[in-house]
């Protein structure tokens, strides 16, 4: 797939994300998967836990979950993700099977990369490799950083910091749209669905509002006050 076909949102998503916003369109075009653009509705997979991975994914527009399948037959929430992030970069470079499954939370834009192909232009390519890699350790300190977060953070301020997240191209008063259930919100911050319902009543006092699928925060200012600085 040629990368100049895509279009500007496209392209945008493209250039913002770590692991590809330095390479040449010509770079770029020689590793999409054929087929390029996968399109799903709400609750198709992208890939599920088992299968051979063949192609990593940058989301180009919307939200997808990665969970696991446990042994009891329940599923995990491992982490949810947006427009220019990455997904499965390491099966897919290793041709291992995917540790989990990806699920689309809305309607999703997908740009499949092959992973053997991307593994032979890191080889073929020092300043590819170097990016590379750098890239996958920044995101594995992310991860880990994220953790430490939530671990060290009680539930309103991870879920302060979460419509912060989700807010910050609206301005004060200005509803927005929750990008995913009230479930999966508490999944994501590490709650249970009751707590979260407990919690959002607590923030009303502080100028937060719900209402369906959307929210509004009176004062950004003074929710973020209510985040312990470090």
């Amino acid at each position: 797939m040629n990368i100049a076909l895509l279009n500007d949102l496209d392209r945008e998503a493209l250039r913002g994300s770590l692991l590809f916003s330095t390479m040449t369109d010509v770079n770029l075009s020689s590793v999409v998967a054929p087929g390029g653009v996968v399109e799903l509705k709400r609750s198709e997979y992208l890939f599920e836990q088992g299968e051979r991975a063949e192609n990593l994914f940058l989301i180009l527009n919307g939200w997808a979950q990665i969970t696991r399948d446990e042994v009891d037959g329940s599923h995990t929430l491992v982490e949810a993700f947006h427009k220019g992030d990455c997904l499965a970069e390491a099966p897919a470079l290793l041709g291992r099977a995917y540790p989990a499954s990806c699920q689309a939370m809305t309607d999703l834009r997908a740009l499949a990369v092959n992973g053997a192909m991307l593994l032979d232009l890191m080889q073929d390519n020092r300043s590819v490799l170097t990016h590379s890699l750098a890239t996958l350790f920044k995101k594995l300190h992310g991860l880990v950083d994220d953790v430490e977060w939530l671990k060290s953070r009680t539930i309103r301020e991870r879920l302060v910091k979460f419509l912060l997240e989700q807010s910050d191209h609206v301005k004060d008063g200005q509803e927005f749209a929750l990008p995913f259930s009230k479930s999966l919100i508490a999944a994501k911050i590490g709650t249970s669905p009751q707590q979260l319902s407990r919690t959002f009543l607590e923030l009303r006092e502080h100028g937060v509002r719900t209402r369906g699928q959307t929210a509004m925060i009176k004062d950004r200012l003074v929710l973020r006050a209510l985040i312990r600085k470090q």
